[in-house]
């Protein structure tokens, strides 16, 4: 069920975050899962990570939602996944697990999202989609995320990420995504792994076609414990 839109409207809390500074981009050890090697950004990345970033299927739904223009666009891009800016979020490179070729990028790409909590982004090539590669990455990127040192800290939120029977003095930690509300694969991807759409809001269009047009964007919340969950009901 999609729910209403509403206005953006914070609060501040007291939770979890991981704790600061991440691993450094040189320390990061690789995540693997079935079919994917997960590594941090090599400036050798540069080739590989044009060539996704000039696909129209791929940049549509990001935050820049067209393609780069050159090279040096995506370099540009590039050192800010690199140390030492690199050490400030925790993104990496989605590569194939035998041949180490580039098929995406995907991490925690904002501490401070939209709505306050860190946001998890990625993207694949077109190459790369519908073959399940995704929620693979999620749930191996998540695994890993969890599994960092937590820090007690206040975090100003959107209201509507927080259960509202929780004090505002200890609010579960979450990670959240924002998608586009027509992209329905990564929809299909965040149910499969756990995350719960709790609220839309409106922002104006990059691309309008009219004046005043809006996009609606949709916000999923996961918590620690409700990963645990939907993992265990995987097993059985």
């Amino acid at each position: 069920m999609e729910p209403p839109v509403t206005e953006k409207n914070f609060v501040t809390v007291q939770s979890t975050l991981p704790s600061l500074p991440y691993p450094l981009v040189s320390d990061r050890r690789h995540i693997k899962s079935g079919r994917l090697l997960i590594r941090e950004h090599r400036a050798s990345d540069l080739e590989a990570l044009y060539e996704l970033r000039r696909q129209p299927e791929v940049m549509a739904y990001t935050h820049k939602g067209v393609v780069d223009l050159d090279r040096a666009e995506t370099q540009a891009w590039l050192v800010k996944k690199l140390a030492p800016q690199g050490n400030e979020n925790f993104d990496f490179v989605i590569a194939d697990a035998d041949t180490d070729v580039l098929v995406g990028t995907g991490g925690c790409h904002l501490r401070a999202g939209k709505v306050g909590w860190p946001e998890l982004g990625y993207m694949l090539r077109k190459e790369a989609q519908g073959k399940g590669y995704a929620t693979e990455f999620v749930n191996a990127f998540l695994e890993a995320y969890w599994a960092l040192p937590r820090m007690q800290t206040d975090v100003a939120v959107d209201v509507e990420t927080i259960d509202r029977h929780e004090n505002m003095g200890g609010a579960k930690e979450c990670i959240v995504a924002i998608t586009q509300a027509r992209n329905k694969a990564s929809h299909n991807v965040l149910r499969k792994t756990g995350w719960k759409l709790v609220k839309a809001f409106e922002e104006p269009d990059r691309f309008p076609k009219n004046d005043g047009d809006m996009v609606t964007l949709y916000v999923w919340t996961l918590t620690k414990s409700s990963k645990a969950a939907t993992d265990c009901a995987r097993k059985v």
